[in-house]
């Protein structure tokens, strides 16, 4: 994630803990510097996003299970679509779509079948 977004930061609002568990309510932000890429189940690229330079800031809320001072779970709910809107990759632009797609190409060619 760092070498996709500069200055990438998360400020935490509010934290509870009940037991093992602890939730932590968030504001991630960042500007987009480097081509993100989201793999398909295959672990190949799905879809590549390059750099549009834009910043965004989007809430998470994150939930750990933690045992023996170790996180052993956790799970996150996050506003993608608030994030992707905000860099500018939905709805692409059309000149964005051909970007996406060269990016696309790259990223499967420097992936090993």
């Amino acid at each position: 994630m760092r070498g996709i977004f500069d200055d990438l930061t998360w400020e935490v609002h509010e934290t509870a803990v009940d037991g093992d568990l602890v939730v932590v309510r968030t504001t991630m932000s960042g500007r987009q510097t480097g081509t993100f890429v989201g793999y398909g189940a295959d672990g190949r690229p799905e879809q590549a996003f390059p750099a549009t330079g834009r910043s965004f800031a989007t809430t998470q809320t994150h939930w750990f299970r933690v045992a023996d001072g170790k996180v052993v779970e956790h799970w996150a709910n996050r506003d993608d679509l608030g994030t992707s809107r905000q860099l500018g990759w939905t709805p692409p632009s059309p000149a964005y779509l051909v970007r996406m797609v060269l990016a696309t190409r790259r990223a499967r060619r420097t992936v090993s079948p």
